[in-house]
């Protein structure tokens, strides 16, 4: 008899334990009311795909909290002087970052410049989405894919270049070089009008740029796509294959638009601000406008987003010791 009551008792305690959990896990995150506007730093300049994106949530999240976003563009340093500025705001979600995976890399290109640890200098709260990338070629390269790119590479070492205007689509090339085994020329430009410019006219043969950066000139037929850097085809460009579809592994999941907080920001204001994103990334007219834009809705949990920038800070820091890059960023 004693211990069937006891039996009881645990499978009481179990069910409560059940019941508080399933409780705890439907109650919505705490929610975010600023009292004064919020600053969310763009470290690039206005118009390019990065100030777009911030200023699409920006307005949204803006309408949401009943305060002014302003989107505040601090361009340069390839993007570590926004990250500077955040780095030392307060942590209480008025100020706010997003970056793309430079952020993840500067550290290993840049150390020397940056005051401030990466791994613990900010809060990484969400994705917001992943823009497609591509392999942009010029027209008077003769591959149409990436494998005849590769083949021609090999046969002639270091005969090709790759263009980049920062590090992550820097990263791209090096990333492709090193994984199929072959070598070719990185050049360094300090915009990304300057090296398209020379990639229309033959200068540098490569490069790599968001879908949309590149599709105006591929419908004026001045560059060519040889690949997509996605787990699936574009459907902007549905005629190119992926990387993986011809057997390139590892260029995939790479770009992403990040929002970051400074460092110690509280779970719950971070959770807030997560739960907020979420419902903007639910809205047709966003969705349809990433798409327009060539993205795939982000939203990651903020937990997941954390180990998606510290893996991805692990593998530059491997890659960039490894293949002994230079300090020349981008």
């Amino acid at each position: 008899m004693k211990i069937m009551k006891h039996l009881h008792r645990c499978i009481a305690a179990l069910v409560a334990g059940s019941l508080a959990q399933g409780l705890a896990a439907a109650a919505p995150a705490a929610a975010f009311h600023p009292t004064r506007p919020v600053t969310l730093v763009v470290p690039y300049g206005a118009g390019g795909g990065t100030d777009v994106v911030g200023r699409l949530f920006a307005q949204k999240l803006g309408a949401m909290w009943r305060q002014p976003v302003v989107v505040e563009n601090r361009a340069g340093a390839n993007g570590a002087i926004g990250a500077a500025y955040v780095a030392k705001a307060a942590p209480d979600g008025t100020t706010l970052l997003l970056s793309v995976a430079s952020i993840a890399i500067n550290p290993y290109m840049m150390a020397k410049q940056l005051p401030y640890d990466t791994r613990t200098a900010f809060t990484p709260i969400t994705t917001l989405a992943f823009p497609v990338v591509v392999m942009v070629a010029s027209t008077k390269v003769q591959a149409s894919d990436v494998q005849g790119f590769i083949a021609e590479a090999r046969k002639n070492p270091d005969k090709f270049t790759f263009g980049s205007a920062e590090t992550s689509t820097r990263m791209y090339g090096e990333r492709l070089k090193d994984s199929e085994h072959f070598s070719m020329r990185h050049i360094p430009y300090k915009g990304s009008p300057q090296w398209m410019s020379d990639l229309i006219s033959g200068q540098v043969d490569t490069g790599y740029a968001s879908i949309t950066s590149a599709l105006p000139f591929l419908n004026e037929g001045k560059v060519k796509i040889l690949g997509v850097a996605s787990t699936h085809r574009s459907a902007l460009v549905p005629q190119v294959p992926t990387f993986l579809e011809q057997g390139v592994k590892n260029l995939e999941s790479h770009s992403w638009y990040g929002l970051f907080g400074p460092g110690k920001m509280p779970p719950d204001t971070v959770q807030a601000i997560y739960h907020d994103v979420k419902a903007v990334l639910a809205d047709a007219e966003v969705q349809d406008k990433l798409r327009f834009l060539g993205a795939d809705p982000g939203g990651e949990t903020p937990a997941r987003f954390s180990q998606r920038f510290q893996a991805d800070m692990n593998e530059y820091e491997d890659l960039i010791k490894r293949l002994h890059l230079s300090e020349d960023a981008p």
